[in-house]
């Protein structure tokens, strides 16, 4: 079972960054309740939303002929998982770049039911990152055909 962790890119810029936005479902929203936590997405899935984000900007920068792997996280500051109705908001910006791997700079930030997304200029002029993530650059037919890939990146950047 595949999950889609990221719902819509709301900016890109090509080898540059990505705003993408995280929206919880009621299956991820029930996932910690089976065990007696309080009902919400648990926050490996917002890493994973990361990791999808990341993915998305190389697969799109390279015309759907590169993916990537996670290779590091140096560091992630870790936010509670999401409640229901609230959305989950990633920057990646690319740091370091070459042909074996992509280093990105982490932003996030939750968003409260009813509430806008954030602009890209507020994540751009932030001078805190919450974390660093460096994956391994992957020819993208290891994992997907390209043309699916690409039908599905008009839907999430449309």
């Amino acid at each position: 079972m595949r999950w889609q962790l990221t719902d819509k890119a709301l900016f890109f810029a090509p080898w540059q960054s990505i705003l993408t936005l995280k929206a919880g479902s009621l299956e991820e929203y029930s996932l910690l309740e089976r065990w007696g936590e309080p009902g919400q997405a648990p926050a490996t899935l917002l890493l994973e939303s990361f990791f999808q984000s990341a993915r998305w900007l190389i697969e799109a920068s390279s015309s759907f002929t590169l993916s990537c792997v996670p290779l590091e996280i140096d560091y992630w500051n870790v936010l509670p998982g999401l409640k229901p109705g609230e959305r989950f908001c990633a920057f990646l910006r690319v740091t370091e770049h070459n042909r074996e791997r992509v280093r990105f700079a982490l932003r996030q930030g939750r968003i409260p039911p009813g509430k806008k997304a954030p602009g890209i200029d507020l994540w751009q002029s932030a001078t805190d990152d919450d974390g660093v993530l460096t994956c391994a650059l992957a020819p993208l037919e290891q994992w997907y055909l390209p043309l699916d890939r690409a039908c599905l990146w008009q839907e999430i950047y449309a």
